[in-house]
């Protein structure tokens, strides 16, 4: 058995403790090390089981903790190897299911792109009722002119922990674009470092959350700019009810020699019930003298004149708030290729608004 680390998420610059934005502490449960794991299924082609495949990490990656990344990386009970060719287009379709006999996931994912390849990957995490932990490790390398679309739909149970640590490295001309959708998990934590190491090379992140109950999500996105003309976008839009808590940690870093980049990071959150928690750290660091870093930050109620105006057409509270907040997260969803998918996650996010 191994215990889990309480610390995740820890600010690569600290701030004052009395802020409490520092990191997330989380109770300790206790880890099954050694349970064997099935995947639902994988349909698609350029992968394999991962065998001894491996990529480097950053010495500053520590992903949600280094505690959670080392357990991955000696224990994993499952783990792809993808690999596209130059100038190659690849699609897998990754499905996830956990559940009483399948309730521990430690995952390693090793995948490499290629010069001038794509890969379009999902990775959908759902369960039934039970008691799951999960902790994922993703390792990726984006070889020049290549591109990597990763959508990820975490859709687990109100009683199941989540861990995703995410380590990327970007060359010349290469591009990045991750949508991420949580949507579940008892305390569901998130945390994603990407080096855009040639010049012109892209990083881009969307993002959709909702908390009910006493649900904690915990976001951390980092992008490092390295090279030249390099550009990276954070976006994340989502709402928080009853008692949830959230904290979203962004940070754009620019490199020396980074010059001629940009960088801008986004987050938007409607607040449902006053007891809800919604923490925003935006932090820029910079060591270039000629670059462009934006941030924003807002959190507030719906608009009451719109919540009536809604209502006024006939629609209960119940769903007026459902269209604000469909509407609010919709652009991100739409960018979603796959309608099927879409379908999944307006159906999970309805479900979650109405309890049914």
């Amino acid at each position: 058995m191994s215990a889990i680390k309480e610390s995740y998420n820890v600010l690569p610059r600290l701030s004052f403790r009395w802020v409490k934005a520092n990191e997330l502490l989380l109770n300790a449960v206790e880890v099954s090390i050694g349970k064997e794991y099935t995947y639902k299924s994988i349909e698609g082609e350029g992968y394999s089981n991962l065998a001894n495949e491996d990529l480097p990490l950053s010495e500053d990656f520590k992903g949600v903790n280094r505690d959670m990344v080392g357990m991955v990386e000696d224990h994993h009970n499952a783990g792809l190897y993808v690999h596209v060719k130059e100038n190659e287009e690849q699609s897998i379709h990754i499905s996830h299911v956990l559940g009483r006999e399948n309730d521990t996931l430690i995952e390693k994912n090793v995948i490499v792109l290629e010069k001038g390849s794509k890969m379009n990957l999902i990775m959908d995490y759902s369960s039934d009722d039970a008691v799951t932990f999960s902790n994922i490790l993703n390792k990726i390398s984006v070889a020049e002119g290549a591109e990597l679309n990763i959508i990820k739909i975490q859709r687990l149970n109100s009683v199941s922990r989540h861990l995703e640590s995410r380590y990327s490295t970007v060359q010349e001309s290469g591009k990045i674009n991750y949508i991420s959708v949580e949507l579940g998990g008892k305390e569901a934590v998130v945390n994603y470092m990407s080096d855009l190491l040639g010049d012109e090379s892209e990083g881009h992140v969307k993002s959709v959350y909702l908390g009910f109950g006493e649900r904690v999500i915990d976001l951390s996105h980092h992008m490092n700019h390295f090279g030249k003309k390099t550009n990276s976008d954070m976006i994340f839009k989502g709402a928080l009810k009853d008692k949830s808590k959230k904290a979203f940690r962004g940070t754009l870093d620019f490199k020396k020699g980074s010059t001629h980049s940009e960088g801008n990071e986004e987050e938007f959150t409607i607040l449902l019930s006053p007891k809800v928690k919604s923490y925003a750290i935006p932090l820029l660091l910079c060591r270039e003298d000629d670059v462009i870093g934006n941030h924003a930050a807002s959190n507030g109620q719906i608009d009451a004149e719109k919540l009536f105006y809604i209502m006024s057409r006939g629609m209960s509270e119940t769903e007026a708030k459902k269209i604000i907040i469909e509407s609010h997260i919709r652009p991100i969803i739409d960018l979603i290729p796959v309608e099927s998918i879409q379908e999944i996650i307006l159906e999970a996010v309805e479900k979650e608004l109405t309890g049914e």
